[in-house]
């Protein structure tokens, strides 16, 4: 394929080059409010879970919460910790006490 610019003035080179990527990104499929998770805090999971930070770093090593490292920070997807305290609060209300939880 050859490809010749002359006599193609550069705005208009530009201008087709942005059309062509808004078309090109128009095709991607734009996450839903389901695939979107808000991130919260080690604090603000604490205090949800009413646990304490010590508390919530041992049920991540556990397995029962997933974290995730943003640079410094370690972060919690808000709709996991949401099931992670529907799951406790099953086990709670199961005869016996709050085993595995």
């Amino acid at each position: 394929m050859e490809i010749i610019l002359n006599g193609v003035k550069l705005s208009e080179l530009l201008e087709r080059i942005g059309q062509l990527i808004d078309a090109k990104l128009g095709n991607i499929p734009q996450p839903t409010t389901e695939q979107k998770s808000k991130f919260i805090s080690r604090a603000e999971v604490a205090g949800l879970l009413k646990i304490s930070l010590p508390t919530l770093n041992e049920w991540t090593k556990l397995g029962w919460l997933l974290s995730y490292k943003m640079g410094n920070r370690v972060l919690y997807k808000a709709d996991e910790v949401e099931q992670a305290l529907c799951k406790v609060t099953a086990y709670k209300h199961k005869k016996g006490g709050n085993h595995g939880a």
